[in-house]
């Protein structure tokens, strides 16, 4: 008679536990380390480049935002992601500027007192 509690079912739940946990580390490093679009894509990505090119390289972006003079910016990366690919279009709908990477934390203003 097999018992519940025999070194094999204990054996079998720590090899379980090892492979959940390696595979949430790898998930974890995927998430820090993969960039916000391929990087193949990332090198083909110029100033001067219409909305339409941007769009036919990338696809659409995850997020847009228009100020008041027309221009826009368009973020790129999944949210889990800690790398965003940030693109900025001028009035005329022209790409003016792009940067990739990990964003610097939020820094409150200082009070000197």
């Amino acid at each position: 008679m097999s018992q519940i509690f025999s070194i094999e079912v204990w054996m079998v739940a720590l090899a379980a536990t090892v492979v959940v946990l390696a595979g949430f580390g790898m998930f974890a490093r995927w998430c820090s380390f993969s960039p916000a679009v391929p990087r193949r894509k990332l090198e083909r990505l110029r100033v001067g480049m219409t909305m339409d090119e941007v769009t036919a390289l990338l696809r659409e972006p995850r997020e847009r935002k228009v100020s008041s003079d027309g221009a826009q910016q368009w973020l790129y990366g999944a949210r889990m992601k800690r790398h965003l690919l940030m693109i900025e279009f001028n009035a005329s709908n022209v790409l003016q500027s792009f940067a990739h990477g990990v964003p610097a934390p939020r820094r409150s203003a200082r009070k000197d007192a």
